[in-house]
């Protein structure tokens, strides 16, 4: 606890603000311009002082649902246990926007915290991309772009039972179609609001599977559920980042459904892959 020190006598509202300092994730919300249309994002600072390495999150609910609420505590948890900061983006979503806006969005927000990042005191040197469903294939997505550009080189991504594969041709989308959690309906449903006609389910922007370079790509941390219609394409996705000599660990939680750790309180093992995310974050973040 935050005290006074010896001889002196602060006002008290120093004294609280001294506290909030040293404890307390600041949140802020801030908007970008992108091409002309407004692009929201939602920044967490860990308590301290900066400059922090930073985490861009792009949230799942199948590009259609998500939005910055539904994964706020994962964004706290990060911050706050990984000790880096957080730039959420709200990117724009289906049907009033479809593919390839959320990729755009995320790939230009990217940019302007590596261009603008210093003056919020952040260090954008040291970023990594992180995301989950949905958001997981965006993260890759972004990763992808980065290493087409040469720019920025990222230091890790985080995908969280990715989707990577819209053409959902591997055996889980079979065996979950059903669920528990995700089913193949409701993640068609999710497409089909996605994708225009015309464009192929096998652009790399959409699946990123079907990219044809991935090495040089940064490490990965890829987390698969073993009742999940994505399962297999994590673990694909892992199998052919090793075969471009990526590093990457691919951690199965083999009894959880798809989108599982959002929900700590209904599964302690949610509480460990947290852990695990931060952990991971922080060897890669804090060099």
């Amino acid at each position: 606890m935050t005290t006074p020190r010896q001889g002196s006598r602060p006002d008290v509202e120093t004294v609280r603000a001294a506290l909030r300092a040293s404890m307390v994730v600041r949140v802020r919300d801030l908007i970008i311009d992108n091409q002309g249309r407004t692009l929201p994002l939602r920044l967490y600072t860990p308590a301290g002082s900066g400059p922090f390495p930073v985490l861009m999150f792009f949230h799942g609910g199948g590009w259609v649902t998500g939005d910055l609420d539904t994964h706020d505590g994962f964004c706290r948890h990060m911050c706050e246990w990984a000790g880096c900061a957080v730039v959420a983006v709200d990117y724009a979503r289906p049907p009033e926007h479809l593919f390839p806006a959320a990729v755009d969005d995320c790939c230009a927000a990217t940019q302007w915290v590596i261009g603008e990042g210093a003056g919020l005191g952040l260090a954008p040197s040291r970023m990594a991309v992180a995301g989950g469903g949905s958001g997981g294939g965006l993260a890759a997505a972004v990763s992808l772009w980065a290493l087409a550009r040469g720019s920025p080189r990222l230091a890790f991504q985080l995908l969280l039972y990715p989707l990577l594969d819209c053409l959902a041709n591997n055996p889980s989308h079979d065996e979950f179609a059903k669920g528990p959690g995700l089913t193949g309906e409701m993640l068609e449903w999710y497409i089909e609001h996605y994708i225009p006609q015309g464009v192929s389910r096998a652009d790399p922007r959409l699946s990123p599977v079907y990219a044809e370079n991935l090495r040089g790509l940064p490490p990965a941390l890829i987390i698969t559920c073993g009742l999940d219609v994505l399962r297999d394409e994590g673990r694909q996705y892992a199998h052919q980042l090793r075969k471009a000599d990526v590093r990457v660990q691919q951690k199965e939680y083999i009894d959880m459904p798809h989108g599982f750790i959002n929900y700590p309180a209904r599964y302690d093992v949610a509480k460990k892959a947290l852990l695990l995310c931060a952990q991971v974050l922080q060897e890669h973040l804090h060099r």
